[in-house]
């Protein structure tokens, strides 16, 4: 239990460093509801640096946390429920991200859902960002083809696969391939932090469609904005043609003598790992 308290102030130290070092500008903030598959975030100082870049981040995590019911018993009491919590803030940011789900059952989880985004959007919740179950045993399958099944009801939800990220990636779970270790939680948080831009300032390409002619000679930079830098820029699909050369910076060198004429697609991707794509061609 020590060891639990010790790694608790860590974290919240580290919090406090990382908020007195955001730039003077007021942050986007956002809210995460999470339970003890959260503290893989809160808990590494690391992954807390990437998930409050550029925003002002209320981090309500709880071990045991459920959606309606009362938690399941921690360290002598149990966590409020996502539904108490929200009732008990009064309001909440415009986006929240809720990673909640583990602890609930599978008979009345619709119903925890609904109940769930009710609350959020009448506390002032304009999105919802769910983050996914990792499959790792049963009712996880099933629990997410529910919450699968929610964003045809609600709007206002959508969905960031956790799953689907965690896949093939055994190292950042602990022995019950569901809570993380310190490379869990910063992956995480690099999933969330991405979804969380996606809304407040996604990441795009701002150079126009490149129309290369052959027999000219090319020397420009490519440039996106949004998302989190630095951006690295790669050929995404296609085949350029010979006497292309895109680097890693943007920079794209070219002198098409000769050669077929071709389609491809650039793409920048950002430190979270979200990606923008430009068309190219050469005639």
């Amino acid at each position: 239990m020590r060891g639990f308290r010790a790694l608790l102030v860590a974290a919240l130290a580290a919090l406090c460093v990382v908020g007195s070092a955001s730039s003077e500008a007021e942050q986007p903030r956002i809210m995460i509801i999470g339970d003890s598959v959260a503290t893989g975030m809160l808990w590494h100082p690391p992954a807390i640096a990437v998930m409050q870049r550029g925003l002002d981040v209320d981090w309500e995590i709880a071990v045991c946390r459920t959606l309606i019911d009362p938690g399941c018993p921690w360290e002598g009491g149990r966590p409020p429920s996502l539904l108490d919590l929200v009732h008990s803030l009064g309001t909440v940011p415009p986006l929240v991200v809720v990673e909640v789900g583990y602890n609930d059952e599978l008979s009345t989880f619709d119903q925890a859902v609904d109940q769930s985004m009710t609350a959020l959007l009448d506390a002032g919740a304009k999105n919802v960002l769910w983050v996914t179950l990792h499959e790792a045993r049963q009712p996880f399958p099933l629990l997410n083809q529910k919450l699968a099944e929610a964003t045809a009801r609600w709007p206002q939800l959508e969905l960031v696969d956790w799953n689907a990220a965690g896949q093939g990636h055994d190292d950042w779970f602990q022995n019950d391939f569901v809570h993380l270790k310190e490379a869990g939680g910063i992956a995480m948080a690099h999933l969330v932090h991405g979804a969380v831009l996606e809304h407040i300032d996604p990441l795009r390409v701002t150079t126009a469609p490149l129309r290369l002619q052959v027999g000219r000679g090319y020397s420009l930079r490519l440039r996106a904005v949004g998302g989190t830098p630095p951006y690295r820029w790669h050929v995404n699909s296609g085949r350029p043609p010979h006497g292309f050369h895109l680097l890693v910076n943007g920079r794209v060198t070219a002198r098409l003598d000769v050669g077929r004429h071709s389609s491809f697609t650039l793409a920048v991707t950002d430190a979270d790992g979200v990606v923008a794509t430009v068309p190219a061609s050469a005639r």
